[in-house]
């Protein structure tokens, strides 16, 4: 007698040789699996203020988007110009995962985790940037009552903002020579200003994500452009395209 074609479900047998029917089981509600931990960090909101208050959460573990700031999809690779300026928590060094995410162990402050957290739902996916423009928690309402710090982020802000940046990258295209100077006063600044800071006013140097933003010479590959240094004078250089 030829042997029967057997077929086996993930739930095994009914009795005899027939197979059970198959069952998908849908997922409702959070099994800590971690798959959305690893593929980005939360952007926070004014209800998330409670989590520095409590020391969950510092400066060492957050750094901030500053409105207008190109900034690469790291799920597509695609670019897209911040249109608020948030705070988000930190990505581990050369990974899109938390830093408060640990394989096997799971997020380290789940019990304190932020709202934009609690919010998602991986079984039921919701638009986390609905109510960014007027939630999101700012320098402002973290740093609104040290009168020295929110001076240094407005003076900042005059001297380097991302508008500034992008109008004159919009010159550069055209031609207009002038604009590479603008450019280079402006990751100047922004690059010297950093250890005065810490010097001057015994600022901690990774709070400095936090209180600045990310250095320009780190974000201005997101404008096509990469800054070189040459001895003592930085100088600015187009990317190679990729072959």
């Amino acid at each position: 007698m030829k042997d029967k074609l057997q077929i086996l479900t993930p739930q095994g047998f009914e009795k005899g040789d027939k197979p059970q029917k198959m069952r998908l089981n849908k997922k409702t509600s959070c099994v800590r699996c971690g798959k959305c931990c690893s593929e980005s960090s939360p952007s926070l909101m004014r209800e998330d203020m409670t989590l520095f208050v409590s020391g969950v959460l510092s400066y060492e573990n957050t750094y901030t988007i500053r409105d207008g700031e190109r900034v690469r999809s790291k799920g597509d690779g695609s670019i897209y110009e911040s249109f608020v300026e948030l705070i988000k928590i930190r990505d581990k060094e050369g990974a899109a995962v938390c830093v408060f995410y640990n394989e096997g162990e799971g997020c380290r402050i789940y019990e304190n985790r932020p709202s934009q957290c609690r919010a998602y739902k991986c079984w039921d996916p919701v638009n986390l940037m609905k109510g960014l423009e007027e939630g999101a928690l700012k320098r402002s309402d973290i740093f609104g009552s040290v009168d020295v710090v929110m001076g240094i982020i407005e003076n900042h802000e005059v001297k380097c903002s991302y508008k500034k940046l992008s109008d004159a990258f919009e010159r550069l295209a055209e031609g207009n020579g002038d604009a590479v100077e603008e450019i280079m006063d402006m990751l100047q600044y922004d690059t010297y200003v950093r250890p005065f800071l810490e010097e001057k006013f015994n600022i901690p140097r990774n709070a400095m994500d936090l209180i600045l933003g990310r250095p320009l010479t780190d974000t201005i590959n997101e404008f096509g452009f990469k800054v070189a240094r040459d001895g003592e004078e930085y100088i600015l250089l187009p990317l190679e395209e990729e072959k």
